[in-house]
């Protein structure tokens, strides 16, 4: 099967570390380059993925944003890899850099997909609800910790409301809303919201009815997001790991199933009358 064109998950995710990396300085491109011998265009176009990066090069920009030797390692191997397509693996760890990454590719999406048959999706979420559902789902975590995931949820929620909003559209489980959380109020208020949040006209929210029977997305949750100038990717996610799928036969798969599960799922305005009932 030919390949399509594009950038690689791994050569996105470099590009995105390197530039975030650099950034943290305070520094142009044209002040970094400088410090290593190479271009401010050059530089520039390694964080835009538009040209790849030779080791030596990469070794140069690592050295002189003293980058600790764990993540040395990390970006090296992305950097030997980086035209390999199919899967990126994301370690879910008491590190950010799981949060960070899918920021990252959020960030530069046109459009998210949300297919969720176990909880709102992240961009949807009341403080409540996320300080709920992290308390419930995460292994270990401390209230400090807890606090900043939930601000860093709140605050990507800017995509939505931004003066170019991110699209998102998602088709979420009725089981989802029906299931009951935190102070008698909170359940209430967390399914106003979405009904609130899906008039506007970039939030599309549908959902798929108990009745709806066995169907094509009873494996799992999933997100596809779509980008103006570069191939989707779908995003999986897990207790231990998540993983971006990047291959052209994979991506349309999911898009079968995406396709399929609207089908079976409420139109928007029945989904917000439902949604102000049960609330």
């Amino acid at each position: 099967m030919a390949r399509r064109s594009g950038r690689s998950v791994r050569s996105r995710r470099l590009a995105h570390v390197l530039r975030r990396l650099r950034t943290a300085t305070g520094l142009s491109t044209d002040a970094a380059g400088e410090a290593v011998g190479m271009s401010g265009s050059k530089i520039s176009r390694i964080e835009t993925s538009e040209i790849g990066i030779y080791l030596d090069d990469l070794e140069k920009l690592l050295d002189f944003y003293e980058v600790d030797r764990a993540q040395r390692v990390e970006l090296l191997d992305l950097a030997r890899n980086a035209e390999q397509r199919n899967l990126l693996r994301m370690h879910n760890s008491n590190l950010p850099e799981d949060w960070q990454t899918w920021a990252d590719f959020e960030d530069e999406a046109g459009s998210l997909l949300f297919y969720e048959p176990l909880m709102i999706p992240g961009l949807l979420q009341t403080p409540e609800y996320a300080r709920a559902i992290i308390h419930a789902t995460g292994h270990d975590l401390t209230e400090e910790r807890i606090d900043a995931l939930v601000s860093s949820r709140m605050g990507r929620q800017g995509l939505l409301t931004r003066s170019n909003p991110l699209k998102l559209e998602a088709i979420v489980e009725q089981g989802v809303f029906e299931r009951p959380f935190g102070e008698p109020g909170a359940h209430a208020r967390q399914l106003r919201h979405i009904a609130d949040m899906s008039e506007r006209p970039n939030v599309t929210v549908r959902v798929l009815p108990s009745g709806a029977g066995l169907h094509a997305g009873l494996n799992g949750a999933f997100v596809i997001l779509e980008y103006d100038e570069e191939p989707s990717l779908v995003l999986l996610e897990n207790k231990i790991a998540s993983l971006f799928l990047d291959e052209p036969e994979q991506i349309e798969v999911y898009e079968a199933v995406w396709s399929e599960l609207r089908k079976l799922a409420h139109e928007p305005g029945e989904t917000a009358e439902l949604l102000r009932q049960f609330a």
